[in-house]
């Protein structure tokens, strides 16, 4: 019996098939994540590890208790990885181990610290348009921040990509072409576009996803009665973060509504001149701020730092907001008296 047609890698196979194409999977074989066939000859050149051969199989790993040094340069590439882990005690396992995937790390859906900047939002987008109107929907799993938008305007969602910066972006299938098209993007601003399953983005079921994930019988107590779009959007990047992370997301307890009218409106080119957040020649001088931000943030906590980046970067423009907020910080300010 050939090396191809053994038990395992009749297993490898058959586990292969229900990962995407584009997604590397690491399949634990003892102390060791193997990488086989294509995956095999992707991942080599990208980890610099030794690409080998058996009996014409292209082959590779890397050693368990290491794997997230290798898994999180993978993810800094753009890529996306299926771990596949054994489920059971080889040494009590009768037959071949039982393995299973137990999670798709994906550049939006990555949770290990170090691999994630402490003072900025790790965010997944996901779009859908329909009839001119756009939904966007944003999620950073490593906060549990979620939050929707709709508009008919097309700068608004360039001047939210090159605001959030997006690692991932999730889309219909059938809009893929017509978007790449179009060119709502400008290059780069998406991150790893992820062109996921149709029916996800369907109104009724992107709802009751939503229903579902916050315990309630209606979406009007969010605010986004009417944002057919941008609650569809919603709906599917929380199903699509759900079926990555292959466990419930408990730590997501809210749904937030943001309307481009109640921010000033910064583009790209406002942003990187003014220096607000990196410095426009592109140039860091240790120990030195180049940006307002650099000389505004003493921020304790990465939370903190996060919340005053999106200030910064979506300054309030409504009378109402500005005053929550001065009353925010008054009240704090007396506490500490």
């Amino acid at each position: 019996m050939s090396e191809k047609s053994t038990p395992m890698m009749q297993q490898y196979r058959r586990i292969r098939r229900e990962v995407p194409e584009d997604t590397i999977l690491f399949f634990r074989m003892g102390d060791f994540y193997e990488m086989f066939f294509d995956d095999a000859k992707v991942a080599a050149e990208i980890l610099d590890i030794t690409l080998t051969k058996r009996q014409g199989m292209p082959m590779c790993g890397v050693p368990h208790h290491a794997s997230e040094m290798y898994l999180s340069k993978l993810i800094r590439a753009g890529q996306k990885v299926a771990i596949c882990e054994q489920m059971e005690d080889p040494a009590t396992a009768k037959g071949i181990v039982r393995r299973d995937i137990t999670r798709v790390v994906t550049p939006g859906t990555i949770l290990e610290d170090h691999v994630l900047d402490s003072k900025r939002n790790n965010y997944l987008a996901g779009i859908v348009r329909k009839d001119g109107v756009i939904g966007m929907a944003f999620i950073d799993l490593s906060t549990g921040t979620f939050w929707l938008e709709q508009t008919d305007s097309v700068s608004v969602l360039r001047d939210n990509f090159a605001r959030y910066e997006p690692s991932e972006c999730i889309l219909p299938e059938e809009q893929q072409e017509r978007v790449q098209k179009e060119g709502l993007f400008l290059p780069g601003q998406a991150g790893v576009i992820t062109a996921y399953e149709d029916w996800t983005f369907d109104h009724d079921f992107a709802e009751d996803t939503l229903l579902r994930q916050f315990k309630v019988h209606s979406l009007d107590g969010f605010g986004c009665t009417g944002m057919s779009e941008g609650i569809r959007a919603a709906g599917a990047v929380l199903h699509y973060v759900a079926q990555q992370l292959r466990r419930p997301l408990d730590h997501v307890t809210s749904l937030k509504v943001k309307r481009a009218e109640d921010f000033m409106l910064l583009d790209e080119s406002t942003v990187a001149n003014l220096d607000l957040v990196e410095p426009a020649s592109g140039r860091r001088v240790p120990g030195v701020a180049t940006t307002l931000l650099g000389v505004l943030d003493t921020t304790k906590t990465a939370m903190g730092g996060r919340l005053l980046r999106e200030w910064l970067l979506r300054p309030l423009v409504t009378l109402e907001g500005i005053r929550q907020r001065h009353d925010a910080v008054e009240d704090w300010t007396q506490r500490r008296k």
